[in-house]
């Protein structure tokens, strides 16, 4: 176990990267089907948008969470994946400057502890994961990599 663990073969690593695409993918699916279904959610994902002053708040709900919902989809089954992180990208980026940082984080701190508020809300950790996926795409068990013919697993 050991050996696999501290191994450098990159088939264990692209398993690795494949499951936790699957999985943010089917997280971004999850939530986005719950703000546009579930009267809780979509209460609350209706109360942020307006307290954020967007116009057409209800359209920008839904229409956001459905985009979650179908871009987490195909992230999860590894269709247009780039493009799927670039477009949940910028759905958390809105959410960090808009709402994030400005309700979670307090006013006046040094930059160190800034910084450290910063890196504990789990959409930064989101973003930096989709960063990968920009760059490196589906990896392997997707359909991605199986339209490619470049096979990567």
């Amino acid at each position: 176990m050991l050996k696999i663990i501290f191994s450098q073969n990159t088939k264990y690593n692209l398993n690795a990267y494949a499951v936790s695409r699957i999985l943010i993918g089917v997280f971004f699916l999850i939530t986005g089907i719950n703000k546009l279904f579930n009267p809780v959610f979509q209460a609350s994902m209706l109360k942020t948008i307006t307290g954020i002053g967007f116009p057409y708040p209800q359209f920008i709900a839904n229409f956001t969470a459905a985009n979650e919902a179908i871009f987490g989809l195909l992230l999860a089954i590894g269709l247009f994946t780039r493009f799927s992180a670039i477009v949940l990208n910028i759905i958390l980026f809105t959410a960090l400057f808009t709402f994030d940082i400005p309700n979670h984080i307090p006013k006046d701190l040094d930059v160190f502890t800034w910084y450290s508020y910063f890196l504990y809300l789990p959409q930064v950790l989101y973003v930096l994961f989709l960063f990968n996926v920009i760059f490196i795409g589906g990896g392997p068990i997707s359909i991605d990599d199986r339209w490619s013919g470049k096979r990567v697993s």
